[in-house]
């Protein structure tokens, strides 16, 4: 199983490493860095189910998702044969 690791501040560390193992093993396999992590959970992605009801602007437009982050998304997508507009 894939790790998330964020790294957050004792607060909130153990609220949002709950929040990650519940995320998808399949987004955690794209190795994303924290920040675009923590972009999905704020948009509460979980699933690539759930980052399909986004468009790929909105998701780019998420305080901490880059440009690197986006590629790695649209990479593991069309890895799975899924194309997202």
């Amino acid at each position: 199983m894939s790790r998330c690791n964020l790294q957050l501040n004792q607060h909130l560390q153990q609220a949002m490493a709950h929040r990650c193992q519940q995320m998808d093993t399949r987004i955690l396999s794209w190795g994303l860095a924290s920040p675009a992590l923590r972009a999905l959970l704020s948009l509460n992605i979980n699933t690539v189910e759930d980052l399909l009801s986004y468009s790929r602007k909105e998701v780019a437009a998420t305080h901490g998702m880059g440009d690197t982050g986006m590629q790695k998304i649209s990479a593991g997508l069309e890895a799975l044969g899924i194309a997202w507009d």
